[in-house]
């Protein structure tokens, strides 16, 4: 009988369920995708409900199984890296989800900066002391929401929420906990220090693990997960995203790094061993405890690129991609720092806003635009340039597939061709081929081919174009971090 695997691709805007053959392809028809509701709020809160999401998860699994029955092996999770929320004993929510987008611990932050070593931090768990990461938004539930802190018994992501809800094992992969800034890579367990700074017991914890240490975890209960096609699936643990896209675009090794333009961004390259000594740009996860990530994200990709076009009033079709790549680099005559969702790398300042420089009666919507788009090309280049090597860039998301004046300008700014991936679904497959792997049949993901569609080539010379740019947008950068009254409050 041909072996299939379930990927759940579990996002902060929709869950993905996708059925995957021994062969690492999709099954014809085995495929849903579930949308859900990620609140924003003024005060910079970003949240959504858990159970909404698991119920989003279930009815995603259910559509997928029904378009195509049949047996399944093992279910692969690819997770959404640095949420968190409470649950008291019964493991029943006492907060809302919290996304890494979430900026309200952003002073948080940058008190536990002042408080501890931060480079020792960093260096133990991979992490900055950031409002992304679940310390600072520790440590702001503590000072501001008592009645959360006081009602919880068990400090999760989502990813281990969903395992408790599959299996009704409480448990964190290795993977998730590195993206967490509360495991201690090196000593591979939570990290104490940081647990007592913002007073966290550490039993109240999940014990940690590899993608398949726990051995075979079933699934658990009625219905859906107890049913004839998952009754005897082997489920593994939850993998991070950016990790299971690395998987997915067939980047593993240091010769080929997997860049991202989705709601978010991200480069990545996923090595094998580590922890590693990387500039202060740059994070580095686990992938599992033999393969480790390094990289560099921003908060800012295509949903800058949506808030400029519902802003400006600008149509999505009737080619403005086309009107976009026709200007010349940097013609418009803006400094744009695009940080409307706040600041990851390069620099990590907690509390970074958007800013434009240079308007005249001239600029139109377009130049705004493409500045927009160009700054975020900017910080990518920052990022490839800090993480070193000559890998080969392969660039996937919507930002890569849809725009191909975005692409051109990601490439220009790189100074690198950037091969567009085939693969639509690179977290869903991932998570497929990681079950394959715990299987046993496949050896090693790295053994594929990348599935590359297409190379947009680096125009000559106009990296240094963007190198002079790239200068004046840190300019601005350096002024607004610095100053008390108009800036980001660090001054």
């Amino acid at each position: 009988m041909t072996i299939r695997v379930l990927a759940l691709d579990i996002g902060t805007s929709s869950v993905r369920a996708s059925l995957y053959g021994e062969d690492g392809n999709p099954v014809p028809g085995g495929t849903a995708r579930i949308a859900h509701q990620v609140t924003y709020h003024p005060d910079g809160a970003v949240e959504t409900d858990p159970d909404e999401l698991l119920a989003c998860m279930d009815q995603a699994a259910a559509q997928c199984l029904q378009s195509a029955p049949g047996p399944v092996a093992a279910v692969g999770l690819s997770c959404f890296w640095h949420s968190l929320m409470g649950a008291d004993a019964a493991m029943r929510p006492q907060t809302p989800l919290l996304i890494w987008a979430d900026t309200r611990s952003a002073q948080d932050a940058l008190a536990l900066r002042h408080r501890l070593d931060a480079e020792a931090v960093r260096a133990r768990t991979g992490c900055r002391l950031h409002s992304s990461y679940p310390p600072a938004k520790l440590a702001w539930i503590r000072r501001m929401r008592p009645d959360w802190w006081g009602a919880v018994r068990h400090w999760l992501s989502f990813a281990e929420y969903a395992t408790w809800h599959l299996t009704g094992q409480w448990i964190a992969s290795v993977s998730i906990a590195s993206g967490s800034g509360l495991y201690d890579q090196r000593a591979g367990c939570w990290d104490a220090e940081i647990c007592d700074a913002v007073g966290l017991p550490l039993a109240t914890l999940p014990p940690i693990a590899d993608l398949t240490e726990p051995g075979p975890l079933r699934p658990r209960g009625s219905g859906l997960w107890a049913g004839r096609d998952l009754a005897a699936a082997r489920i593994l643990l939850p993998a991070g995203d950016g990790a299971c896209n690395n998987v997915g675009s067939g980047c593993l090794g240091p010769d080929r790094l997997a860049l991202m333009i989705g709601t978010s961004g991200a480069a990545r390259l996923c090595l094998p061993g580590g922890p590693w000594t990387v500039p202060p740009s740059l994070w580095q996860y686990r992938l599992d405890r033999r393969r480790g990530l390094v990289g560099g994200a921003l908060s800012n990709g295509g949903n800058l690129h949506q808030w400029l076009l519902e802003s400006l009033r600008l149509p999505e079709a009737g080619g403005l991609d086309a009107a976009v790549g026709s200007l010349a680099p940097g013609a418009h005559g803006l400094v744009f720092l695009p940080l409307l969702a706040g600041e990851r790398s390069p620099g990590w300042s907690p509390g970074a806003t958007g800013g434009v420089v240079g308007l005249r009666e001239a600029t139109t919507p377009l130049h705004l635009l493409r500045a927009g788009m160009e700054a975020v090309a900017m910080r990518f280049a920052a990022i490839v340039e800090d993480l070193g090597g000559n890998p080969q860039v392969i660039g996937s998301g919507g930002g890569v597939w849809h725009s191909a004046a975005w692409t051109q300008i990601v490439a220009d700014a790189l100074g690198r061709d950037i091969g567009r991936s085939a693969e639509r679904e690179a977290s869903s497959r991932g998570a497929a081929l990681l079950a394959l792997e715990a299987l046993g049949v496949l050896r090693d993901a790295a053994d594929l081919p990348p599935p590359v569609s297409g190379v947009t080539a680096a125009a000559p010379g106009r990296r240094e174009v963007y190198r002079r740019l790239w200068g004046a947008q840190q300019r601005l950068y350096d002024l607004l971090r610095s100053d008390p009254v108009l800036g980001f409050g660090e001054g």
